[in-house]
């Protein structure tokens, strides 16, 4: 029995006892991990059986089950695809993010950029639509345009285009430059951007 002002003598004794919790906590992360292998494998596949190294700016590929893919500093997939064709051209949108680095002709303040917003001025921000800000946005009007065109040299150009026309995010950038392909072209051509010149023609390959 506890006192009001204290502990009775049982009390103290058995706070002075070593508490044994037979309760048990582990963590699974196998079907992460062979997500995540599953990933690799097929980027390993495609780079065995085709020739997506001229589009590799970049040779360090990180997996993370649960992150949003991005490009820098580490070129970053989830485990959120599952077919090859998808993962094949989320891995080449990414490549081409390093692609635009290295070109340096796509940074907030580029000419390309200022003929971009001045074309689409009236270009949303944030999913599912536009990208997490004005610039991203209409920097994804590039990235998302060459990532098309590189994937369409190993899969039929239907087929990527199928791809693009359901992603969840980036739906006005997808759209856009599905519905504006040649004159986007035109712009980039004028840049010197497209052809897409090949990761062994790069001065900063493998940054």
């Amino acid at each position: 029995m506890l006192e009001i002002f204290g502990r009775s003598t049982a009390a103290k004794q058995l706070a002075g006892r070593a508490v044994v919790d037979h309760f048990r906590y582990s963590i699974d992360l196998s079907l992460a991990q062979a997500r995540a292998e599953k990933v690799v494998e097929c980027v390993k596949g495609w780079r065995e059986q085709l020739d997506i190294r001229r589009f590799e700016y970049t040779n360090h590929l990180r997996v993370a089950p649960m992150e949003i893919p991005h490009s820098h500093p580490v070129l970053t997939l989830n485990t959120a695809l599952f077919n090859p064709d998808e993962i094949l051209c989320e891995y080449l949108h990414e490549q081409m993010h390093w692609y635009l680095g290295g070109l340096g002709c796509a940074d907030p303040s580029a000419p390309l950029i200022a003929e971009l917003r001045q074309r689409y001025p009236e270009a949303p921000v944030g999913y599912p639509e536009g990208a997490n800000d004005e610039y991203s946005t209409y920097l994804h009007l590039i990235v998302n345009w060459l990532e098309i065109e590189a994937a369409s040299q190993f899969l039929a150009r239907e087929r990527v285009k199928e791809i693009a026309r359901v992603k969840h995010y980036y739906r006005w950038v997808y759209r856009s430059v599905l519905s504006d392909w040649d004159s986007l072209e035109d712009m980039f051509r004028a840049r010197d951007i497209v052809p897409i010149r090949p990761a062994g023609d790069m001065d900063n390959r493998y940054p």
